[in-house]
């Protein structure tokens, strides 16, 4: 991967190549203190070596300055530290280039200051000292480029100025090669920075594209789901979905000793509409119906389902024989009130609705229950339809069951 050297002073940070959170990570590593203490610390060793060979002329002001310097990075650590959530990353940017440009400053006038008339040993010393801090901040530059090189480029300045103040020119030419040296370093670290960035980059999105392939087969999945359960006529839930819906709630009595209730309810004289305006207008009957049974404000663990034709059940949870009843007239009320479209326009339906409730202690099975239940609608067919009949467990039942013989 080729990197041209105007990219590579352009670049900050390599927020052009990167994500917010890869800049993130690079400035938690940038803002560490520590470099700073390392660097800090074999300064002061230079400048007490310095002072006890006979040098350290400005031996006390780079004490001085190394402390200033030191004291400001680590302001800036803790600040960056304790920065408000959601706070501007290009705010942070922008310090930690003020920062490095300190450091530079810092460590380039600390050195010099060292390096002014000191002994050939302590100047050997300190060389050494300022080659690794460069070192050092260079290994880092391909997390911040521009900035670290020209931190990289004051400090090389100030012992450049120093040592002609020596009268130590030989550094010059040394100084210059060791600049471009630490420059292509930087490039090669870069290249390889670039390489990961985009290899994170590049898996980042393949899982983000999965987990959206993901979540787009999910929905599809729930979407035939939803289709396989509901009534394509009606949009209310199928034989099917009642099936499992019921059972769950069936168990459920079983378990808490709760009331079950159950409507079965169907439309009146309904072969003779089919008979009078054609299929298409049933099947337009059947659709009004269905879609004023989806308008009714229902609690989660109801359900009105379409049980086959022109007869509809509902569920009711944890309902006594009272509310049941109250429920089915509101139904019957809903579906009386109904308008249909059409050459039908005039005609008005009605439904007849028998309700059963199993009471908390008792037991019955699933069939039994829809078969009390269409016991009471036969009942209430017998009597003259739209109207509601209650199955009972005494007189009443041995009634109609002498009328299904």
């Amino acid at each position: 991967m080729h990197i041209p050297l105007h990219q590579i002073w352009q670049s900050n940070l390599l927020e052009e190549y990167g994500s917010d959170k890869h800049v993130w990570q690079a400035l938690d590593e940038l803002f560490e203190i520590w470099p700073h203490i390392t660097a800090w610390a074999a300064i002061i060793l230079c400048a007490v070596y310095a002072m006890a060979t006979g040098g350290g002329q400005y031996a006390v002001e780079a004490i001085i300055v190394a402390i200033a310097h030191l004291a400001i990075r680590a302001l800036s650590n803790l600040l960056y530290r304790r920065r408000a959530p959601g706070d501007s990353i290009c705010r942070w940017i922008r310090i930690f280039s003020a920062c490095a440009l300190t450091s530079g400053l810092g460590w380039g006038l600390t050195l010099a200051l060292l390096l002014v008339h000191a002994p050939i040993d302590s100047r050997y010393l300190i060389l050494t000292v300022a080659a690794v801090i460069m070192q050092s901040a260079n290994s880092r530059a391909h997390m911040a480029p521009r900035p670290l090189i020209i931190q990289t480029a004051l400090l090389l300045t100030c012992i450049c100025v120093a040592s002609i103040i020596n009268g130590d020119w030989i550094l010059l030419p040394a100084t210059l090669l060791f600049f471009v040296f630490q420059i292509g370093h930087m490039r090669n670290l870069i290249r390889l920075r670039l390489r990961q960035l985009r290899a994170e980059i590049g898996q980042e999105q393949a899982l983000a594209q999965l987990e959206l392939s993901n979540t787009e087969l999910l929905n599809a999945n729930e979407t035939l789901r939803q289709y396989a359960l509901t009534d394509g006529l009606t949009g209310l839930p199928n034989r099917r979905a009642f099936d499992m819906h019921f059972a769950a709630r069936h168990k459920e009595h079983q378990q808490h000793a709760a009331p079950l209730s159950l409507i079965l309810f169907d439309i009146d004289h309904f072969k003779h509409f089919n008979d009078s305006f054609g299929h298409q207008a049933g099947d337009a009957c059947l659709a009004s119906v269905g879609e004023t049974l989806r308008a009714l404000p229902l609690s989660q663990d109801r359900m009105i389902a379409r049980y086959g034709g022109e007869e509809f059940v509902m569920v009711l949870p944890k309902t006594d024989e009272a509310s049941a009843v109250e429920m089915a007239e509101i139904l019957r009320r809903a579906i009386a009130s109904l308008r249909l479209k059409g050459a039908q326009a005039n005609t008005g339906i009605t439904v007849s609705l028998g309700v059963v409730t199993l009471a908390p202690r008792d037991q019955a099975r699933e069939g039994e229950l829809i078969d009390r239940a269409d016991q009471a609608l036969y009942l209430a067919k017998q009597k003259g339809r739209n109207r509601i009949e209650i199955f009972r467990d005494c007189a009443d039942r041995k009634a109609l069951d002498m009328q299904h013989p």
